[in-house]
């Protein structure tokens, strides 16, 4: 028996979901809530907005899906993002990552940041780097003090703050697409993507994990 056969019977990993042995070491998921991930319809999993063109988030926020933004987020696991990355990359549609694009993470307010020692978003943009061979570029940055209380807030509230103050810390390449964990109201990418267009971005389009009905 190989090393690594006995460190599974010995200390079996975990779904991050129910908790259920997962089987391979660090496997995020269980094959149980695997089949339970929410997946959305095309008309559901692709929108539009203002300073933002196409969104697309593959799944809602809910069960297995909103399990893992949290194990990312909250439970310092950023290795989950490889599989996040995998479900964005299955259905991502025609023509939103492909050659001259570059992936952009939201950026994470400083505070969280230090205390989880690692950019969430960031984690995932280069998760989905690895598998699409298109650059990644952490150009944006949040200015201390905004928006880090946006979590829990109503979706009015949200809107009436009109998202994080972002801004770029260099010339944006023409074509950009923003990467974030979950997509709540748009406001946060909204915000980026008017940052990005001010720093010379023609064309911004977003990609999230989830989705919040």
């Amino acid at each position: 028996m190989r090393p690594r056969d006995l460190l599974d019977l010995l200390l079996p990993a975990t779904c991050w979901s129910c908790g259920a042995p997962a089987g391979p070491v660090a496997a995020p998921l269980c094959a149980a809530c695997a089949r339970a991930l929410p997946w959305l319809g095309p008309g559901e999993a692709l929108t539009r907005g203002r300073a933002v063109g196409r969104s697309f988030a593959p799944l809602a926020h809910a069960g297995p899906a909103r399990d893992l933004v949290h194990a990312l987020k909250f439970r310092d696991a950023p290795g989950v993002a490889r599989l996040m990355a995998a479900h964005v990359v299955l259905r991502l549609p025609r023509g939103l990552v492909v050659p001259g694009v570059v992936l952009v993470p939201v950026p994470a307010h400083p505070g969280r940041r230090r205390r989880r020692g690692y950019d969430h978003a960031d984690a995932l943009a280069r998760a989905i780097a690895e598998r699409t061979a298109v650059p990644v570029d952490p150009l944006l940055e949040r200015r201390s003090g905004s928006g880090e209380h946006q979590r829990g807030r109503t979706r009015t509230g949200r809107l009436a703050g009109g998202g994080p103050d972002v801004r770029a810390r260099r010339a944006a390449p023409p074509r950009c697409v923003l990467v974030d964990d979950v997509r709540t109201t748009g406001a946060t990418l909204e915000a980026c993507a008017r940052a990005l267009r001010r720093a010379g971005a023609r064309r911004v389009d977003a990609i999230a994990y989830a989705r919040v009905a």
